[in-house]
């Protein structure tokens, strides 16, 4: 009987500790902190550990080892935290500074290059792809830069096996481009919408072409650095990469296992970025008022786009636009891949913004970042409740 009442103890303490350790960091003034330490502001104290039981509840029932989460309001960090195992294997928990596969998320990058080289004056969105690179195949009907972005290009769907079963020899950007140069659009432009990982590495050669730069290094001088991004970048399977998590994967009956390994080079401004929940909420921001980006380009990613049968689509300029439950604007993107998954959502109004990103891709269930985006909504606009 003294056996039983020890290990109910035990169990009791290892489920409560942690929400000790937490209720008490909003109360601790003294402790010293590091740049990489969690943050919770006690002003949305119900908020977060509402959020935290949440993400701690997904990670359970859709088996992923860990995640990153955070919370801007105003542009201020509110909460931001990592949770669970970065490495099941030596039980490395994941903290802010974890990067993550991004997966589709990765297109709000290459959608920012093009948008600033649209303001910079270094190309047109509604100019014709082949005026900036004539040698391109010719398809059957023209597209223009802004279907590229847009999705609404007539290139074919994208799917999971493309990325694992990849020849040994598409190694680049440009190895990817010139596979699939001949192949048929399956689709008049601006008539439909798929999402297409070559849309998104034709725009990476465009710039490419245009700016005489790597990808990777345009990339880097125009949004990366400039927005401060310190743990944003581009996956390297060859490379040794400080506070990359590692990639898991599930089995055919849901079972944890280890992500295969996939060279995300050769798409790599589709699904090939790194980052954090910091780095991407951070980016994420830069909707939220003029500033990184003139009031004409805020406008590319806040509008809806309206095929030319009239019918309108719930994405931008590289981002979903949806409404919530409550009728509020969200403006958002989900992405998803071998290893790694994130999500975002931009309250423009409420000027709030919530992303997250896993170390396991979400084909079993969304990460719940709007559930997340409720808890904090129902503090800073409580009439909504109403």
């Amino acid at each position: 009987m003294m056996e039983k009442k020890s290990t109910l103890a035990i169990s009791m303490i290892k489920t409560f500790v942690p929400i000790l350790v937490l209720i008490l960091s909003f109360t601790s003034c003294k402790k010293e902190k590091t740049a990489n330490s969690p943050i919770y502001k006690k002003d949305y104290k119900q908020a977060i550990l509402d959020s935290r039981q949440e993400l701690g509840a997904h990670l359970m029932s859709s088996f992923t080892p860990g995640a990153s989460v955070s919370v801007s309001i105003d542009g201020e960090f509110v909460w931001s935290e990592g949770l669970g195992l970065a490495n099941k294997e030596l039980k490395a928990p994941v903290q802010r500074n974890t990067k993550f596969r991004i997966g589709n998320s990765s297109q709000l990058f290459t959608a920012y290059l093009i948008a600033k080289m649209q303001e910079e004056g270094q190309l047109d969105i509604d100019s014709s792809f082949y005026a900036y690179i004539p040698e391109f195949p010719k398809k059957q009907e023209d597209f223009t830069i802004q279907m590229l972005v847009r999705q609404t290009a007539g290139f074919a769907e994208s799917s999971k096996r493309e990325l694992i079963q990849q020849d040994d020899k598409i190694r680049t950007l440009k190895d990817y481009v010139k596979l699939h140069q001949n192949d048929s659009l399956v689709y008049k432009p601006d008539s439909y919408s798929l999402q297409s990982n070559y849309s998104l590495a034709l725009l990476g050669i465009l710039a490419e072409d245009i700016s005489q730069k790597r990808f990777s290094e345009l990339m880097h001088e125009t949004i990366i650095d400039t927005l401060q991004l310190e743990n944003t970048q581009l996956d390297n399977t060859m490379a040794i990469i400080e506070n990359r998590s590692n990639t898991y994967d599930r089995d055919y009956i849901a079972r944890l296992i280890n992500a295969p390994e996939v060279n995300l080079s050769p798409m790599a401004p589709a699904i090939g970025f790194l980052s954090t929940a910091d780095d991407l909420n951070l980016a994420a921001q830069q909707l939220l008022s003029p500033g990184f980006f003139s009031e004409e380009t805020l406008k590319l990613f806040y509008e809806p786009y309206q095929l030319s049968s009239g019918q309108q689509l719930n994405t931008s300029f590289g981002w979903l636009v949806i409404t919530d439950r409550e009728g509020r604007k969200v403006i958002g993107q989900a992405g998803s891949t071998t290893g790694g998954a994130s999500a975002i959502a931009v309250y423009p109004e409420h000027k709030l913004v919530i992303t997250l990103c896993a170390n396991v891709g979400t084909d079993f269930e969304e990460l719940p970042v709007m559930q997340i985006a409720q808890h904090f909504l129902d503090i800073i606009d409580p009439k909504e409740q109403e």
